[in-house]
């Protein structure tokens, strides 16, 4: 049926306790999940809002939801048991935020967005805020250029570090480092960088290896891409490189770990697709995979939370249904797919004169 771009975040902080959070109109609504699938209460939390919005949780489970009101402020609301704080966390408005993100590590509360600072140059500045010792410090890590359309950053929490991948324009993708030692960003170190444009951004890390997937344009068609990279000495070394989807229009690629299998997923004329591998990244299965529920149901793209140490599983997206049952689709078993060849390229063979 119909795939929806709204922001819709499920976290589960509890055994028991998974809650879903999503925009609704100008409302921010809390709603909680009983049992898989069922949700069987809704609550209003935030009134008002403009557009962005982000949940956070900690490991005490409580829950941070950040989002930009109608007037510009910054808006904070923790939900701690059945204690609700709204905190304003700006004394003055900001211009529209973009890619509002928040992160609760090693109970210090971490902001990231950005914000256009030029019109008529489409430059946007990346801004990061963590608040320790009872007083909030900033950061500004990066301007960056946008020609086309604003892509999305990735957060990435580590032992002692957060890493940030981001655009620094529309054909390189860069990462930052952020020590929680020493409360400094790394110099950028680039990841990718070709003459094609690219759009979306989905990230893992599992070890001391990076798993990416992104789209890029190619002879005027989008393909999804897989890198992995490993880090070793302060460098990152680009371990492999492959073409997931065929060429055509695939979009809001997800990377996922599911059952000692790596998924790569995506949205193609409504339906969702994926494909998997079985040896981390390395050699992808050559067949593309289309789960033929999609094709009947409306569904969402998930931003995923949660609190609970599961050792296989590690994903910070997926496709899912709505209403009136959450499911995420689009890896694990094959009940329910259809196969769908990977087109190859044929080769051109030009006779010599």
């Amino acid at each position: 049926m119909t795939f929806f771009t709204d922001r819709w975040t499920i976290a589960e902080i509890g055994s028991n306790n998974t809650i879903l959070v999503r925009k609704s109109k100008n409302n921010i609504l809390l709603e909680r999940v009983v049992g898989d699938t069922s949700i069987n209460s809704r609550e209003i939390i935030a009134r008002d809002v403009l557009e962005e919005y982000d949940l956070g949780i900690d490991i005490m489970n409580n829950i941070y939801i950040l989002y930009q009101s109608k007037e510009g402020h910054l808006v904070l609301n923790v939900l701690k048991e059945k204690k609700k704080e709204e905190i304003q966390l700006t004394s003055e408005p900001l211009s529209e935020v973009f890619e509002l993100n928040i992160i609760v590590k090693d109970k210090i509360i971490h902001i990231f967005y950005l914000i256009r600072i030029s019109d008529e140059e489409m430059r946007y500045r990346i801004y990061h805020y963590y608040y320790n010792e009872n007083k909030w410090n900033n950061h500004i890590i990066e301007e960056i250029s946008v020609n086309k359309v604003l892509n999305p950053i990735r957060l990435i929490q580590t032992e002692k570090s957060i890493l940030l991948l981001y655009y620094s324009n529309d054909k390189k993708i860069e990462l930052k480092e952020f020590s929680m030692d020493k409360l400094v960003w790394s110099n950028n170190i680039t990841l990718v960088d070709t003459e094609n444009d690219k759009l979306f951004l989905d990230v893992l890390k599992m070890n001391n290896i990076i798993h990416m997937t992104y789209g890029e344009f190619i002879s005027g068609s989008l393909v999804i891409k897989y890198n992995q990279f490993s880090y070793n000495d302060g460098e990152y070394e680009k371990n492999r490189e492959q073409h997931i989807s065929n060429e055509g229009s695939p979009s809001y690629p997800n990377i996922i770990f599911y059952e000692n299998k790596l998924w790569i997923t995506w949205v193609e004329l409504n339906k969702i697709m994926s494909r998997s591998s079985e040896d981390k990244g390395m050699n992808w299965e050559p067949i593309v995979y289309m789960w033929k529920g999609s094709k009947d149901i409306d569904f969402v793209r998930y931003k995923y939370l949660t609190t609970i140490s599961k050792d296989n599983v590690l994903l910070q997206h997926s496709f899912g249904s709505i209403y009136p049952e959450v499911t995420f689709m689009g890896f694990g078993p094959l009940d329910n797919v259809v196969e769908v060849p990977i087109k190859k390229k044929k080769s051109i063979s030009i006779p010599r004169i």
